[in-house]
């Protein structure tokens, strides 16, 4: 019954978690790059230039971005509609606006913008890749897939446009595509981190040992991604070759020792696997430290101390599992359980 109960935690944690809360959370939305520092100094120099340059068209895109920066978007529209009077030969102009409009939370405006964009200047890759975001944005996929379609055309050598098209095969269900894909964006540039953990993450899940050699290649990037660490300990684990697991936990702790799934999951290895419970007791321990509302981990401590006879703590622990999880079944069931017992 023990046994059972953290087994099925275990396979619930796994399925549901990938990382502590602790790192950037992922997202399949494009990602907001632009919105940096404010960079006063430049805003002041490139003012002094228009006084002599009024009409420069880079100028005003130049302070347009400057003001982008600053989340001042109504700023950085009116520069980059001064910046496309003044020359509208570059796709630089409709790009600005493009993000102006998207970062204003105004996503019709900025569709119109790019479609007018690849309309007068039908060369622009940039111009259609940002199209194909809108399109993923909103979750139409094929329409997103045509747009980038259109952009290798002009230059089949762009990375971002096949991890684009992989990223719209992964939300449409198609992972054999999306592997492709995505495995032909790290071809085009072997330094393209997020490709490579998104060709480990789905050979992961199909169980392929190949995923790890990914991982490997996203690590020789990024090698204090505790994202990918983790998720190589995860397949080790699913694969039941925990020596490897734990290795891969260790090495993810030396990088953050309050990485509360990674102690779990070294918990649940000790528990169902090494038979050490007292060892597991402790990692569950340093999980709720690193997490002290972290219901699973107060109901396996629980069940530790129930599996080593200490039915007051457990009992402790199961309450406290349900006070931060009301609804969590195995704890009720364990708590009711050890009460009925006491009567």
């Amino acid at each position: 019954m023990l046994k059972k109960s953290i087994l099925t935690i275990i396979s619930g944690l796994i399925l549901a978690t990938c990382n502590n809360g602790t790192e950037k959370k992922e997202t399949d939305q494009p990602q907001d790059t632009l919105l940096t520092k404010v960079n006063a100094p430049e805003l002041k120099r490139i003012n002094d230039l228009l006084k002599t340059s009024p009409n420069n068209p880079d100028l005003y895109l130049q302070r347009g971005r400057v003001y982008l920066q600053q989340k001042d978007f109504e700023a950085a529209i009116a520069d980059g509609e001064r910046s496309m009077k003044l020359d509208s030969s570059k796709d630089a102009c409709y790009l600005l606006l493009t993000d102006a409009y998207f970062y204003g939370n105004h996503t019709r405006q900025a569709k119109e913008i790019l479609e007018r964009c690849v309309k007068n200047i039908p060369s622009s890759t940039e111009g259609y890749l940002k199209l194909a975001e809108l399109f993923f944005y909103v979750k139409k996929y094929q329409e997103s897939i045509a747009n980038i379609n259109n952009a290798l055309k002009i230059d089949e050598t762009i990375s971002k446009g096949y991890f684009l098209k992989g990223m719209c095969y992964k939300e449409s269900g198609d992972t054999s595509l999306a592997i492709s894909s995505f495995q032909t964006a790290c071809e085009q540039d072997n330094e393209y981190y997020d490709a490579y953990v998104e060709v480990g993450r789905l050979l992961s899940i199909k169980r392929n040992p190949l995923c790890v050699q990914y991982f490997n290649n996203a690590l020789k990037i990024n090698p204090k991604s505790t994202e990918v660490v983790y998720m190589i300990g995860k397949f080790y684990q699913d694969a039941k070759k925990y020596p490897l697991a734990i290795d891969a936990y260790n090495k993810l702790l030396q990088i953050d020792s309050k990485y509360k799934n990674a102690l779990y999951n070294l918990g649940a290895i000790e528990f169902v696997f090494g038979k050490d419970k007292e060892k597991a007791k402790k990692y569950f321990t340093e999980a709720i430290n690193a997490d002290p509302q972290y219901a699973e981990a107060y109901l396996a401590r629980g069940i530790c101390f129930e599996d080593l006879k200490d039915y007051d703590n457990a009992i402790a622990d199961y309450k406290m599992a349900v006070q931060y999880k009301p609804n969590f079944e195995p704890a009720i069931q364990n708590l009711n359980r050890l009460l009925d017992k006491k009567k």
